[in-house]
């Protein structure tokens, strides 16, 4: 269990950025080809998830020849954790729950295109056109980039699961529709699920299937299923990559698809893998993020969310420290460059958001007062 809330968000932000750093590398391979090169990944390495087999067994190019964003190093974030830190920064400054339009504040001031995707870099060019961020997702590539940023949601509706996916669902509209949008809303529910004092990694996974589309229920039961049915990671592995791939992720042009190699970044993938993975894993932070890594496809997604979760089941003092210590210090110019702050990390806004739900504690207990002012039978 963490310490207190401040271990627990700390957990939640850095395990998710360490999780996203030890997938970036081989980001797009198979979990065969993980095996045959590294058995696992089992430390933070250089590099970016361009070599791996991502479309019909070529090179693949998901983030391409255009970017240019900064060297590439062990610890370094990719756009999953980028695009977190956003929404965190938006809640930090609202100081309490926010909505799209305060996302999209923030987007337009401080967001920096060479750090993301090409999803977020048309989804910068619609907000700044004026289009509405209460639905500026319609028309966005279907992935899982709400997904990948929505964990502060689940931070600042800490407790409170419900609220967590009913602000999840509005958050993530902004870059995201369909099932991509519900997708979104179900791991903020798990986040905020994981912060109740009896929360279980097996209480958090019930959360987040009660709290799921028809659509994601399905998804989540059916590998579900073959996860309770497994003995190891690897039998799962074996058996998803068998019978539940999705399919459907966009073949872009220049490509062909083959059905017997092909990759997708689709939350129908990613919210069930992290679960299934958490459950195999017991919950345990470190071996969670280190089998989601090695588990291939948009590994970096996911093992970032499952370090988001049992980051908060455990806190920051059960992730390793020197993955935190290379992580912190990997990434001192994005704060520099997002904040102005040479001593700005995500400990410190681990203490923003705390801060943050300090003041959703007063507002609270302030609804209280005034409900029991209303509810006060008339005299």
């Amino acid at each position: 269990m963490a310490q207190n809330m401040l271990d627990a968000v700390y957990g939640c932000l850095i395990a998710g950025a360490i999780g996203d750093a030890l997938g970036a590398p081989v980001e797009g391979w198979y979990w065969t080809d993980i095996r045959a090169k590294y058995g696992r990944v089992t430390e933070l390495m250089p590099g970016f998830g361009n070599t791996g087999p991502c479309y019909g067994g070529t090179t693949g190019d998901r983030y391409g020849a255009d970017y240019d964003g900064p060297p590439i190093r062990a610890g370094w974030i990719t756009d999953d954790t980028t695009m977190r830190h956003y929404l965190c920064l938006a809640i930090a400054r609202k100081q309490g729950r926010v909505t799209p339009d305060d996302y999209r504040d923030v987007l337009v001031e401080v967001f920096n295109p060479n750090r993301v995707w090409v999803n977020e870099r048309a989804l910068i060019w619609k907000l700044k056109a004026g289009v509405s961020p209460w639905d500026s997702g319609r028309g966005q590539i279907p992935a899982g980039c709400a997904t990948m940023a929505i964990a502060p949601v689940g931070i600042i509706n800490a407790g409170n699961p419900a609220q967590a996916y009913q602000d999840g669902w509005n958050i993530a509209y902004v870059d995201q529709e369909g099932h991509n949008r519900d997708g979104a809303a179900t791991a903020a529910a798990g986040v905020a699920a994981a912060f109740l004092p009896d929360a279980t990694v097996e209480s958090v996974l019930a959360t987040m299937t009660r709290h799921s589309s028809e659509f994601m229920r399905r998804a989540i039961e059916l590998t579900m299923d073959l996860a309770v049915a497994s003995e190891s990671v690897d039998a799962f592995a074996e058996q998803y990559y068998a019978k539940m791939l999705d399919w459907s992720w966009p073949t872009p042009p220049g490509h062909r698809w083959n059905k017997e190699r092909f990759f997708s970044g689709n939350t129908v993938e990613l919210v069930p893998i992290t679960m299934a993975i958490l459950h195999l894993c017991g919950g345990d932070v470190n071996q969670s993020m280190i089998e989601a890594a090695s588990f291939g496809r948009d590994c970096d997604t996911t093992a970032s969310l499952a370090g988001s979760i049992a980051g908060v089941l455990h806190g920051a003092g059960a992730v390793r420290s020197d993955w935190i210590e290379i992580v912190e210090q990997a990434n001192v110019d994005f704060f520099v460059e997002v904040e102005g702050n040479p001593e700005a990390n995500f400990h410190s806004m681990a203490l923003r958001l705390v801060s943050a739900l300090e003041a959703e504690q007063r507002a609270a207990q302030a609804r209280a007062v005034l409900l029991q002012t209303l509810l006060q039978p008339p005299t």
